[in-house]
């Protein structure tokens, strides 16, 4: 579905945020990347929808190079989704997600069923939350509409930006187990960016550590722990993985 192909990323003062990325993401499946602050793991999930451009290597999706779509199709075929929500503040829940579709001209009856399936999805009562205000929302609340808006026009591709990391340890729980357990109706193309081992082990159906730029281990869970290539990753799973070993 998404490959990067010898994929770096230097800016102008000369800093190489990536280095030579090449993976595999496939369609259907959670993939995750995770690394220490700044190694360059949200850089690689923003050259996705080319918020960030790649200068060297090349990115396909469904084997063409992301540069020859049009910028604003290829967006409007991921869903985003941040660590601050970032929804309109000035809009009602279902105003917030409506917005691409409105964009691609859906009918307003199909946007409708739309706003009620995707609330019904991320646990939020339809007739409760669709005139709310977003300021009346609590966080886990707001992420939940960040969620159901990013989902909003179908989209094949959804990009998830540390969205939990700001909520609190239940909140965030339970929304982990929401999105495994949506992914498993929905079977979107999920990349996720996390900076914590755990979530990355119970959502990711492939793991990618992320250290200084470059990809040093992708894998399962099991083939992570299992096999850690060098004593950074060791370190870097058993600092936190509290479950232990399979």
């Amino acid at each position: 579905m998404i490959e990067f192909k010898s994929v770096g990323m230097t800016y102008p003062n000369g800093n190489e945020a990536l280095k030579n990325i090449n993976l595999r993401i496939n369609s259907g499946e959670i993939t995750v990347f995770i690394g220490p602050s700044g190694s360059g793991k949200t850089t690689a999930l923003k050259m996705i929808n080319r918020l960030e451009d790649n200068t060297s290597g090349e990115i396909l999706i469904k084997g063409r190079n992301i540069r020859e779509y049009n910028i604003h199709r290829l967006r409007w075929g991921m869903g985003y989704v941040l660590q601050q929500v970032a929804l309109f503040p000035h809009m009602t829940v279902e105003e917030n997600i409506s917005v691409v579709p409105e964009l691609k001209k859906w009918k307003k009856n199909r946007i409708n069923k739309k706003i009620d399936e995707l609330l019904k999805m991320v646990g939020l009562d339809s007739e409760k939350y669709r005139k709310r205000n977003i300021q009346e929302l609590s966080g886990g609340e707001a992420q939940r509409i960040g969620i159901a808006r990013a989902l909003a026009a179908d989209p094949e591709i959804i990009l998830m930006d540390e969205p939990f990391s700001a909520l609190d340890p239940v909140t965030r729980t339970g929304l982990q187990k929401d999105i495994k357990e949506m992914q498993q109706k929905i079977n979107k193309t999920i990349v996720f960016v996390t900076h914590d081992i755990e979530e990355a082990f119970y959502l990711g159906d492939k793991i990618c550590i992320i250290k200084d730029g470059e990809l040093v281990q992708q894998g399962s869970e099991e083939e992570i722990i299992r096999n850690p290539r060098n004593e950074f990753v060791k370190e870097f799973i058993s600092s936190g993985n509290k479950r232990g070993e399979k």
